[in-house]
């Protein structure tokens, strides 16, 4: 059995970069910070930083500008402590000019602890191997590629290369014997597209034109796959410059396509994920104010109105105390639900942080936005919430402030109105409406 020394003392001999901290949270439970409870030797070189500076102090005093990072590792680390969970990331360290393979995993809630492997000599070895790749892809094209040699006149296939059964997945014998055996490949949604455009007219007004002849369309092959084609034409003249033989060239870019198509999604997922609370799936708080900021300069321009809308669940520290987190994320999954439903497309939503929601109500007075955050309250305290066994009563308190677009910042400064309004709703007994002009 190992003992706790002998463990550290393995650790120490490690040659990867190890460490163990215990999250910081602030007031409402988010991640602020971490402390660094142990790091071994391999660290030390790794960072520069000595063992005696380290231990027991916070990242943010280590290093200060750990927030100004493109990546937010307190909240990524926060999240696998939050839920002890594993994971692991190859990240680039701009503070370091670093690539690293990052392993971090969370024995206990609240404890996270990183295996650092310094990988950057891999990466630039990887690039430059993706550099010479491409290169030698271009050389070696045509080779990947399915050739034949038409007649111009004739229309006759004089050649054709091996590489078409590859990409078309029928035999050279079969696709020779006739052009129909191509065509029943086609996609039905290609079909009409692809056979006009396939006549030998309308290939050589192309060239003739272009140069070039360029085709993109799918074919179904016998087993269904859906392969996307690109098909080249080019033109092959005798001595008087006549185009006696047309040579074409076919070109599997399914992997091209895909990846195309993978990016885009990947992207929109990118986005919607830096913008959406991930627990409510609304708005969080940087999405706020970037849609919000436009419409208020909406509200300028038109010589409209906005009002500001600040709220908070009554009580929700003794929900989660009394229930569980899990029945707090179904309360505040509710709430966000219900902010939602209860306002207008041109209206904005969001999560501010922890049981805190802000609400930008458009083209709308402080005396109509009154009445409809009266009624929103009401129908909140009426509603039972069930889960699992358990059937919950909640209510919020809200703060109204309208924008004033002659204020030097109108939307920040209606915020903080309406976050005293909402103070002042809670002082008030809670469950309640409160306006501050």
């Amino acid at each position: 059995m190992l003992t706790n020394s002998t463990i550290a003392k393995i650790i120490d001999k490690m040659q990867n970069a190890f460490a163990y901290h215990k999250v910081i949270y602030d007031q409402n439970k988010r991640p602020i910070d971490y402390e660094y409870i142990y790091v071994n030797d391999a660290f030390e070189e790794l960072t520069g930083l000595k063992k005696k500076d380290v231990i027991g102090s916070r990242v943010t005093q280590l290093i200060p500008n750990i927030k100004d990072s493109f990546f937010n590792w307190i909240e990524y680390y926060g999240k696998i402590a939050e839920y002890e969970s594993e994971d692991h990331i190859e990240q680039y360290f701009d503070i370091w000019d670093r690539w690293y393979r990052i392993d971090v995993f969370s024995p206990e809630k609240g404890y996270f602890a990183t295996l650092f492997n310094d990988i950057t000599d891999i990466k630039k070895t990887t690039e430059l191997l993706r550099e010479q790749k491409d290169i030698l892809k271009q050389i070696t094209e045509n080779l990947e590629e399915a050739t034949f040699l038409q007649d111009v006149k004739t229309k006759e296939v004089i050649y054709a290369s091996k590489s078409f059964e590859k990409i078309y997945e029928v035999s050279l014998d079969k696709l020779m014997k006739g052009i129909g055996s191509w065509k029943d490949l086609i996609h039905p949604d290609d079909y009409e597209k692809v056979i006009s455009r396939s006549r030998m007219e309308v290939i050589l007004e192309n060239i003739n034109e272009k140069g070039i002849f360029v085709e993109k369309y799918r074919i179904v092959t016998k087993t269904g796959r859906i392969k996307w084609i690109k098909s080249k034409f080019l033109p092959i003249r005798n001595e008087n410059g006549e185009i006696i033989r047309i040579a074409g060239i076919d070109q599997d870019i399914t992997r091209d396509i895909e990846n195309k198509l993978e990016i885009i999604n990947q992207k929109i997922k990118a986005e919607k994920m830096a913008m959406y609370d991930y627990l409510t799936n609304i708005y969080n708080r940087r999405a706020f104010f970037e849609v919000a900021y436009e419409l208020c300069n909406k509200v300028e321009k038109k010589n409209s109105s906005a009002v500001v809308v600040m709220t908070d669940i009554d009580k929700f520290k003794t929900i989660n105390d009394t229930y569980g987190h899990d029945v707090g994320d179904a309360i505040l999954k509710d709430f966000a639900s219900i902010l939602k439903n209860s306002t207008r497309e041109c209206d904005i939503v969001a999560r501010f942080g922890g049981e805190e929601f802000v609400i930008l109500l458009y083209n709308i007075s402080i005396d109509d936005a009154y009445k409809r955050i009266e009624e929103l309250r009401n129908a909140i305290q009426n509603k039972i919430v069930e889960v699992g066994k358990n059937s919950i009563k909640y209510t919020a308190s809200f703060g109204i402030s309208g924008v004033r677009c002659f204020d030097e910042k109108p939307l920040e400064d209606a915020i903080k109105r309406a976050d005293m309004a909402l103070y002042r709703a809670k002082q008030n007994g809670r469950n309640r409406v409160e306006i501050e002009n």
